[in-house]
């Protein structure tokens, strides 16, 4: 039997970006409503071919990277901070809803939820979204406006992602995931 995350299950299901290498089905997979036969050769290496994710400005340099805390209420960065000057576009780094479009503490924040469970978050911005509204990958979201904390006087976008409670570097959505292994399950 192969251990299969429903992330993993998900994506070789539903994009069309997956190739797969081999072939056949993987053991067990024949009790799996729609696994059998849906992804042929899932017992070999999964190459994943590109990342649902783009970058939310038109060039990224990363001024300050991703520094999680090492315990809950430690200090860290949960982030990036991207060079951006006031007024440059934001775009939606995805498809999804956004969840939050509104002023906090003095700065304009932006959230946006998408389909895989993963909520992308940006600010300072001048908002031009609203709550409850869909976006496509590439959509602007605001303009670069105000200052985040660590940036001045230059100016920075701060790019946020998480998954429920737990912050992730947003920079690793621009990776592609890479070869996938699957593994034994015991």
């Amino acid at each position: 039997m192969h251990l299969v995350t429903m992330a993993m299950l998900a994506t070789l299901l539903t994009t069309g970006s997956v190739a797969v290498a081999g072939g056949g089905s993987a053991p067990g997979s024949a009790g799996v409503p729609g696994l059998a036969g849906a992804v042929p050769g899932l017992a070999g290496a999964v190459p994943v071919t590109a990342s649902p994710y783009r970058a939310p400005l038109a060039a990224v340099r990363v001024l300050r990277p991703f520094s999680p805390p090492p315990d809950r209420y430690g200090p860290g960065h949960l982030g990036v901070d991207l060079a951006a000057p006031a007024g440059v576009a934001v775009q939606a780094t995805g498809d999804g809803v956004v969840r939050f479009a509104g002023p906090v503490a003095g700065r304009g924040v932006v959230v946006v939820l998408h389909p895989d469970g993963i909520s992308t978050e940006y600010e300072p911005l001048a908002v031009a979204v609203r709550a409850g509204q869909p976006v496509s990958a590439g959509q602007r979201l605001g303009t670069v406006a105000g200052v985040h904390r660590g940036c001045a006087p230059a100016g920075c976008l701060h790019w946020g992602a998480r998954r429920g409670g737990s912050y992730l570097d947003p920079m690793s959505l621009l990776r592609p995931l890479g070869v996938v292994r699957l593994l034994p399950w015991d």
